[in-house]
């Protein structure tokens, strides 16, 4: 690979600016200052632009705690997007949220450029559990929790699969789905006669959202990465 298409790829800088920071001295391979933009190199050395490293990425995962208010797509005229909330770097290599969150839903979401294990980790087929912690206005029952987990239909006449609840108290618990209906535990629980006031992803196929503050991203670790492209 040439050292221009490497940080073209990586979206780093253009093939141009690339030639230019060259003649500047910023770009090193291996310690020693490069001195032609078409040089070739491998993605196992090591690549440092004004002395920091750049790691080659065929693909980028990031994990991201999402804020109430921000909705899960790439372009909205109207709401903030996720994407948003990424530096103007990572806006640039093509990522997309892996499923989607509502806009006043919170917590764990999975931003990536690989289409591929995207599309496998959100087939039904798959089966991979989302896991969210729940509020809901009104007390439930032990009635409530069997007839959710065992599936319900819902108004429209979709049937539910059957998921898991672990209560925390009255009016709060978590909540395992392997399906990712529209407002799938909002009609749940509407269909209980309850609402729910509070909603957050916690995890999402074995990835468990870490202690980032709210709005803050980090990329998936090795073994996260793993666990999402299995």
């Amino acid at each position: 690979m040439r050292l221009d298409k490497f940080f073209s790829e990586q979206k780093i800088l253009s093939r141009r600016e690339t030639a230019v920071a060259v003649k500047k001295g910023r770009i090193a391979v291996n310690g020693i200052t490069a001195t032609s933009s078409d040089m070739k190199i491998t993605v196992t050395d090591e690549i440092t632009l004004d002395g920091k490293f750049v790691e080659y990425r065929k693909f980028v995962y990031v994990m991201l705690n999402k804020p109430d208010g921000y909705v899960c797509s790439t372009d909205d005229p109207r709401d903030k997007t996720v994407l948003e909330l990424l530096p103007e770097q990572l806006r640039k290599v093509g990522l997309f949220p892996c499923g989607r969150l509502d806009k006043d839903t919170v917590g764990l979401v999975i931003l990536t450029s690989d289409g591929k294990s995207a599309h496998r980790a959100l087939s039904p087929s798959k089966h991979v559990e989302k896991k969210y912690l729940f509020v809901v206005a009104d007390e439930y029952s032990d009635e409530d929790v069997t007839a959710i987990e065992h599936g319900l239909i819902l108004a429209n006449g979709e049937t539910t699969k059957p998921c898991k609840i672990n209560r925390i108290d009255e009016k709060s618990g978590y909540i395992t789905l392997t399906e990712g209906k529209y407002h799938e535990i909002k009609r749940l629980f509407g269909a209980r006669k309850n609402r729910i006031t509070f909603l957050k992803r916690v995890s999402f196929g074995g990835i468990t959202l870490s202690d980032l503050p709210r709005g803050e991203w980090r990329y998936l670790t090795p073994e996260e990465e793993l666990l999402f492209i299995k």
